[in-house]
């Protein structure tokens, strides 16, 4: 973390112990900070001070290790959404986080990029981001007495490193490539040539024309990104038995921007609909699954927006998708 950084939590960290002080009991402290994963070395020895406990907490954690920071912010977002806590704490504790940086929008911080910066981006994606149909291949390498992680791309892969919050443009992509405006012809191609499907690839074109995205200052569409790597077979991780059947590995398209990220899937009729013989027919499984992808990936700080093919095959309703999705990440 940079010292800017470090600066603000370690000042959100004091001034939500105060918090603490005037809004809740010893009980509940104990259980949100315990239900948030923070733990306690010994039992706690405050002698029935709140903000004892709330310093025996923090004393016991690694504030060097960002998924530390993590479950801090799960306190915070725990509170918020607990029914017995008033709105005039609620409001005290959205005000603390806002003066402090960190936006709060349906009771969750908005921590990603401003204050984490390129640490975020590299603690969610040690090895960087793989996108392309491809699965690529992935080595574990020691050096310097640790493991190093790599993905080893082969044609048809790219791969997102560096600097990617608050936001990330097709500019910045090609730069990351060492090229520029005269020389990325061959990255236009391979990104589009890169979508599975001819509605996601007319998504994908539609959106870069739309909004002239090679040359303007907003979201990079990444299709086909690898957000999970698991080294088997596909047919293995969807088998009946298989405790991965309903996790997802690539995505459509992913995009970071206003210090978020998001997913962007294209469902075509087989993600809630059954063919038998020649005809389709809804099918409430396949549906659930979706819901259930959906709930996994809000869990994770996904920011989720799905269409489906058939509002891609009109013009009309094409570009009112599109105009969706820009509300949606607001660029």
């Amino acid at each position: 973390m940079t010292n800017n950084a470090t600066a603000l939590l370690k000042v959100l960290k004091i001034e939500f112990r105060e918090f603490c002080v005037d809004f809740l009991s010893l009980g509940q402290i104990k259980g949100i900070f315990s239900n948030a994963g923070f733990t306690l070395e010994n039992e706690a020895s405050s002698g029935g001070a709140r903000r004892g406990l709330v310093d025996e907490f923090y004393a016991a954690t690694d504030w060097q290790k960002i998924e530390n920071i993590h479950k801090f912010f799960k306190v915070i977002e725990y509170i918020l959404q607990l029914h017995y806590i008033s709105d005039e704490a609620k409001d005290r504790l959205r005000s603390i986080c806002t003066s402090n940086g960190f936006g709060v929008e349906d009771n969750k911080i908005n921590y990603e990029g401003s204050i984490l910066g390129e640490d975020l981006f590299a603690y969610q994606f040690p090895a960087g981001l793989p996108f392309g149909v491809l699965k690529p291949d992935f080595s574990i390498s020691a050096e310097k007495g640790g493991q190093t992680l790599k993905y080893e791309l082969q044609d048809g892969l790219g791969l997102v490193r560096g600097k990617v919050y608050p936001d990330f443009s097709f500019k910045m992509l090609e730069a990351s490539y060492g090229l520029d405006a005269s020389k990325n012809r061959v990255l236009k191609k391979a990104m589009i040539d890169m979508n599975q499907s001819e509605y996601e690839k007319k998504f994908f074109i539609e959106y870069a024309k739309r909004f002239d995205m090679a040359n303007q200052d907003l979201p990079v569409l990444i299709p086909q990104a690898w957000i999970q790597w698991h080294s088997q077979a596909k047919k293995n991780l969807r088998s009946a038995s298989s405790l991965h059947m309903d996790d997802l590995y690539r995505v459509d398209f992913v995009a970071f921007w206003n210090n978020r990220r998001y997913v962007i899937l294209v469902d075509d009729i087989s993600h809630y609909a059954t063919k038998k013989e020649s005809d389709w027919y809804a099918d409430q499984e396949a549906y659930s699954k979706r819901l259930k992808e959906d709930r996994k990936l809000r869990k994770e700080n996904w920011h989720v927006f799905r269409v489906s093919n058939w509002e891609l095959r009109d013009g009309e309703k094409l570009q009112s998708t599109l105009s969706d999705l820009r509300e949606f990440i607001t660029f």
